[in-house]
């Protein structure tokens, strides 16, 4: 099978992580319109509405303080430009905007990443919340560039996990930098993890038995394996129900297994005949320093959360005169 387009089916979902999904629009509303409204809280921005009590007009320059990998274009533009004004009813004004850069352009310590007009009580009024989402999604996009380059001359998606702060929004800022979304939510795929596996004696068999006989129709059907006997036992499995039984992709999650195991486990796959027609996704503790050992391996996917918990930030200002 032609792994690469399997996989982006399956771990990278770039055309639903756009502002035409209505899904991923109420995701950035949550972020700026309802942030918005919690940044001014009851009173509106007091000190500003003091210093001008009239209007005046001003012009924000989003400057970055270090290099990265820029992100949050599109989500900027619905915010401030392209939605319905009755969502941010503190906001009187009409914004100006010009991105220098774009989405998944780099940029260097000191440019100018976006220029905005406004009367200068819109302008700070959020600025804040543009900072921090541009902030936020700019340094998801740059890490996971950064990690993408690393591992580029292995056939390998870089993708994130769950464990995310903002949801779809961090998602689709790995996207912009390079990787891939993963499962979505809950809904969207089946991922048969640790609890539901010990619930069943490790049964792979009578799992996939009952997946095909729910008829639920998933993009993909992903479960978890720790252990090299797991590796074959589920693989196993898998051949026996895919196809017929069957019609979705299958993927094995191979998690917390080192270097060597995971090289191994693929050897395995390969001299049983169970290789091809599964995807291979090696996950856990998986980080910037041993990622490029991980992608050496064969898998076809690395998920991380380093990619979405705890990254460093690239940090920015806006500038107004």
């Amino acid at each position: 099978m032609d792994r690469k387009p399997l996989r982006e089916f399956t771990h990278k979902a770039d055309t639903f992580l756009t502002i035409d999904n209505s899904t991923y629009k109420q995701w950035v509303f949550r972020y700026t319109f309802l942030e918005l409204e919690k940044d001014l809280g009851v009173m509106g921005d007091i000190t500003t509405n003091t210093v001008f009590p009239d209007k005046k007009e001003a012009c924000g320059h989003l400057v970055a303080k270090a290099d990265g990998v820029f992100a949050g274009e599109e989500e900027i533009r619905y915010f401030l430009v392209e939605a319905d004004a009755k969502f941010r009813p503190s906001i009187k004004g009409r914004f100006e905007l010009d991105f220098k850069v774009k989405d998944g352009d780099s940029f260097r310590k000191g440019d100018v990443l976006l220029e905005i007009k406004a009367d200068v009580h819109d302008l700070l009024a959020v600025e804040r919340v543009v900072v921090n989402f541009i902030m936020r999604m700019s340094s998801i996009a740059t890490l996971t560039k950064r990690i993408v380059d690393k591992v580029s001359d292995y056939d390998v998606l870089i993708t994130p996990t769950r464990k995310t702060l903002w949801g779809l929004i961090d998602k689709r800022a790995c996207i912009i930098g390079g990787g891939g979304s993963h499962r979505l939510n809950l809904s969207d795929a089946i991922l048969v993890k640790d609890n539901h596996i010990d619930l069943v004696d490790r049964d792979f068999g009578l799992l996939l038995q009952r997946i095909s006989e729910s008829n639920v129709d998933t993009r993909f059907v992903e479960i978890e394996v720790r252990t090299i006997e797991d590796v074959l036992l589920c693989a196993k499995a898998f051949y026996a129900f895919l196809g017929e039984k069957l019609r979705t992709i299958g993927v094995l999650l191979i998690d917390n297994m080192d270097v060597g195991d995971v090289a191994r486990a693929i050897d395995h796959l390969k001299e049983a005949g169970l290789y091809d027609n599964l995807l291979l996704e090696a996950s856990g503790g998986i980080n910037e320093d041993s990622v490029l050992d991980y992608a050496q391996t064969g898998v076809d996917i690395i998920s991380m959360g380093c990619l979405t918990y705890g990254v460093p930030g690239v940090d920015m200002s806006l500038r107004v005169k």
